[in-house]
């Protein structure tokens, strides 16, 4: 099915920026929406050939550039910057806020809404707080609880007392994700990303991804990473709602398997309707690695 592809921009809930984005719609038959929230340090351009894949599918599919991201920074000095204030939150009611507008266009059709990486904890957050505006969820290359979190959000206080809230702290990244290239063989920092060469050569020359949080925003992602993965928010889903675990089994964000394996063992303790697979020998970006079409054709199955 061919299908257009259309910018779109809406406000953001910080009333400062605007977010963004576009949307993919179907030339034919519309089964659904789908949302798609990116990861830390990229922009929604990337995900052309999933975004693609899905409309061709019958589905509109729909994101945008997070705050500090991509085209919705207004300037090169705002990348890695989300907020004054509580950034986080805004991350996860923009996701909503851009929903709906699509939501109007489309009032009668089934939503889903898919987080990858960092947009995976957004997105988990979102599932929590305004779970009537999606039908089903999708959670990839996420990650379970981080027992450091606690404590490097008391380390980003203190640089940021004394550092500012802008400024990019080397220690900081290096803690967070100092192991993850540990393994991997070649010669940029980003191995761990996924197996296909090309993509990291073409991500390592990317200014909108090789970019560093501040440490104000690197406080945002260990607050989004701690609150979805409170026993609270295990509890707190519907229960009826099909949720789909994905990631690669090589993946250091999701602990190799294991931190994916821990949050689906909580969802289903907690009776919630989850399905999960890891994709062997896939690293983080399984949507660029060697089984993106078998994820792709997953998803599809899933959300049909």
């Amino acid at each position: 099915m061919s299908y257009e592809i259309k910018a779109l921009e809406v406000k953001s809930t910080d009333n400062i920026h605007t977010l963004r984005g576009k949307i993919y719609i179907p030339s034919g038959e519309i089964k659904g929406l789908f949302h798609l929230v990116h990861g830390m340090t990229e922009y929604i351009d990337r995900y052309d050939h999933l975004m693609s894949f899905l409309a061709e599918n019958g589905y509109v599919i729909f994101g945008y550039d997070h705050l500090g991201h991509g085209k919705t920074a207004d300037s090169d000095d705002e990348l890695g910057f989300i907020a004054h204030k509580d950034g986080w939150k805004y991350l996860v009611n923009d996701v909503v806020a851009f929903t709906k507008v699509v939501k109007n266009m489309y009032p009668t059709l089934p939503t889903v809404l898919m987080g990858h990486s960092m947009g995976s904890f957004i997105s988990r957050l979102v599932a929590e707080t305004y779970k009537s505006e999606y039908d089903k969820f999708i959670f990839c290359g996420t990650s379970g609880p981080n027992p450091a979190s606690s404590a490097g959000l008391l380390l980003v206080k203190i640089i940021k007392a004394f550092k500012g809230e802008m400024h990019k702290s080397n220690f900081i990244h290096n803690m967070a994700f100092g192991s993850y290239n540990k393994g991997f063989e070649g010669d940029t920092p980003y191995e761990w990303l996924t197996t296909d060469r090309e993509v990291i050569t073409k991500y390592a020359a990317d200014k909108y991804c090789t970019f560093r949080f501040s440490v104000s925003a690197m406080g945002d992602l260990m607050n989004l990473l701690s609150h979805c993965n409170r026993g609270a928010w295990f509890k707190s889903l519907d229960n009826n709602k099909p949720i789909l675990l994905i990631a690669g089994d090589k993946d250091p964000v999701g602990n190799y398997g294991k931190g994916v394996k821990a949050v689906y063992a909580k969802l289903i303790k907690n009776g919630k309707n989850t399905k999960i697979k890891l994709y062997e020998n896939c690293r983080h970006e399984i949507h660029n690695d060697t089984c993106k079409n078998e994820m792709f054709n997953d998803i599809l199955e899933f959300i049909k």
